[in-house]
Formats: C-alpha cells, sequence, structure tokens
C-alpha cells in the first residue's frame, strides 16, 4: 500500500499503526528519489559487479590503517560502504526517522520509504526458488522458520556465516565461476532429495554427512575439497582461525539482515543496519548466457524476499511517499525533533559550519 506523508505527525501515525505488530522487527531505508529498484550500489554496473574482488582489495590496500579496527570482512564491507564504496549492502535503520530523513534530504522528485523484516515473505521466496527449477527447496526454509536457535535471515557482522560470504566478494571471477557452479548442482541434486527421499539436507547438516544418507551428497562434500573451495575457506580462516571448511549451501541463496558493531558516531546515530544482498551466481557462470538486466531483476527478487508487503494485496509493497513540496517542511521538523545533518553526519565539520552558515541566512 502506497502511504503519502505530507508531515512528521502523519508519518509516525502511520508507522505506530505498523510496529503495533509485535511478532516482527522491521527495518527502514529512505531513498531521496523514485528510483526504479532498491538495489545496492554494486548491481548498478556489470563492472562494477564484475569487479567486486577488485574494488574491495584495491580499497584495502590503499588505506590499510582505516580497517585496523575491523575483526572480519564482513566489518571491512561495512566500512567499505559507510565511505560510499559500491557493495553488495543496502543501509537500513531500525529507527524509521533517520529513514525519514534520507528520504527528504535532497533529490528532485518524490521521496520513498521501504519497509524490512528479518523474517521472510513466504511466497516471494517460493517465487524465486521456482523461478530457478528448485521449488521443493522451500520445504527447507519452511521448517527452518521461527526456530529459535537458527534463523537464515538475521545474522550479526561477527558470525560463520557472514565471514564466509563477504570473503566470498573478495574471490577471484575465474574461482567464483567455479563455486558457483559446484553450488547451483548442489541445489539441483537437494531438490530431488526431498522429492524422492522425503527428507531435508538441513536435518543432517551439523552431523555434515555422517549418517546413512552420505553416499547421496557424497560429490558435493568433495567438491569442497576443490581449490575455489580451499581457496575461501583460508580467507575466511585469516580472521577466524577455527573456520571450519564447511558450508550451508542454503544459507548463500537468500537476503539477510545483518547487525554490526557501531564504529563510529555517525553508525551509532543512524542507528543503521545492513540488508547483504546475495550472490545469485548466473553472473559468474561463464557457461551462461544471462543479459545484465536479469541479474538485476534477480537480484531485486531477492530483496523483495524481506520486504513488506500489504496483508491486503500481496503484491503491493508498504511504501512511504513523500512528495517533492513537502520535503523541505519535512526536513525542518526533523531538525526541531534532533534529527538534523549534524546528528546524522556528526564527523562532518564542514556542514556544521554550512548549516550555521545558512541559519543566520534565513535559508
Amino acid at each position: 500500500m502506497i502511504h503519502t506523508i505530507q508531515t512528521v505527525s502523519d508519518y509516525i501515525e502511520e508507522i505506530e499503526k505498523l510496529i503495533n505488530d509485535k511478532h516482527h522487527n522491521f527495518y527502514f531505508r529512505g531513498q531521496d528519489d523514485a528510483f526504479s529498484n532498491t538495489l545496492p550500489a554494486i548491481f548498478r554496473s556489470r563492472k562494477l559487479l564484475d569487479n567486486e574482488d577488485n574494488l574491495f582489495n584495491d580499497f584495502l590496500m590503499t588505506d590499510p590503517q582505516l580497517f585496523e579496527k575491523c575483526r572480519t570482512n564482513f566489518e571491512r564491507m561495512a566500512l567499505m560502504e559507510h565511505y560510499h564504496l559500491p557493495t553488495r549492502l543496502l543501509d537500513v535503520s531500525s529507527n524509521p526517522l533517520i529513514a525519514l530523513f534520507f528520504a527528504v534530504k535532497g533529490g528532485q522528485g518524490n521521496g520513498e520509504v521501504y519497509i524490512y523484516k528479518d523474517q521472510p515473505n513466504q511466497d516471494k521466496l517460493a517465487a524465486m526458488l521456482d523461478q530457478r527449477g528448485w521449488h521443493n527447496l522451500i520445504a527447507e526454509y519452511q521448517y527452518k522458520v521461527g526456530v529459535t536457535h537458527h534463523n537464515y535471515f538475521k545474522k550479526n557482522a561477527f558470525s560463520n556465516e557472514m565471514q564466509l560470504e563477504s570473503s566470498l566478494a573478495r574471490q577471484s571471477m575465474a574461482d567464483k565461476s567455479s563455486f558457483f557452479q559446484t553450488i547451483k548442482k548442489f541445489y539441483q541434486l537437494d531438490n530431488s532429495y526431498i522429492a524422492q527421499q522425503h527428507r531435508l539436507w538441513s536435518d543432517d547438516y551439523l552431523n555434515y554427512f555422517e549418517n546413512e544418507d552420505a553416499n547421496y551428497f557424497a560429490e558435493f562434500k568433495h567438491d569442497l575439497q576443490t581449490l575455489p573451495f580451499l581457496r575461501l575457506f583460508e580467507e575466511a580462516k585469516r580472521d577466524i582461525p577455527s573456520f571450519a571448511n564447511k558450508l550451508n549451501p542454503l544459507e548463500l541463496i537468500v537476503p539477510k539482515i545483518v547487525t554490526i558493531k557501531r564504529m563510529s558516531r555517525r553508525m551509532e546515530n543512524q542507528q543503521g543496519l545492513f540488508l547483504f544482498v546475495p550472490f545469485i551466481g548466473d553472473e559468474y557462470d561463464q557457461s551462461v548466457n544471462v543479459d545484465y538486466h536479469e541479474i538485476e531483476r534477480q537480484a531485486q527478487a531477492a530483496i523483495d524476499i524481506l520486504s513488506l508487503y500489504n496483508a491486503d494485496n500481496p503484491n503491493e509493497k508498504e511504501k512511504y511517499i513523500i512528495p517533492a513540496k513537502y520535503k523541505r517542511s519535512i526536513l525542518d521538523e526533523l531538525a526541531k525533533l534532533g534529527i538534523d545533518y549534524s546528528f546524522i553526519y556528526p564527523e562532518d565539520h564542514a556542514k556544521k559550519a554550512e548549516m550555521i552558515k545558512n541559519k543566520y541566512l534565513g535559508l
């Protein structure tokens, strides 16, 4: 449902209706123009996506001291996003007013606020899996929803899973190609396993195939010893020496809300988290000729798994539109609530000076 917002009080009233649902955590993202998608910067160009490893490694080499306090590759990626390097992270906030600020702070068109959860929209997840030819895999995720000891869709920056996936961003194009060819074979295998054996691979993951069904996934277990996987595991071990040479492919295909240590006053004030957009796989498979617009579509479909949809219209996202003519007045209202540029960007002293100047110029 589209909600048109003219004042901060309008917005708060609409948000209060939403957050009365205590069964979910909600996360908010503001965009100051009406874009055709909500993709992170790395997906805005094929050249950027093809050079994800080089972007990451070059920035790391250019200013290594900047990353001295980072303990994992995910923290490094988050800091790169903080400094506007294109990554596969979407900035979100647990504070809806922060998202509103970003929706009205600039841009020529209408502002927008989108809402996400850390539990999946099962229909969107099933549709994504079905489009990839792995419709039986939905059973793996339905089984896990609501289980308190595991959540595929909510992680923290220090988890082994986020270390693995952020380390994957640093791997070469050739290694990613080999890696995802193997991973896609696993999805096909698990899709058949569910249909034929009426069991879930995730049931046996903790035993890591040390059971009577080990032979069914023997080829995948063997592939974990090939060079692309070993190089990935070694990269993960640079930060986490105890990291085991294993992974759960079911994690790789889904988006995640990731909590992180606040590494600056800016991140603290913005109450920031990240939505990690998963690797699609086809973009690295040199044996598959895929139009880049299809990669963008698949990435957006992955993000939409965590988007909040209208309960009465399952194909309509919940979205708050701020018409351009109301942006300035809402920005002034937010400033009275203490949410202004100096709060959002506390280290930007040039911006603070500009704000003081504009105050006395009546701007």
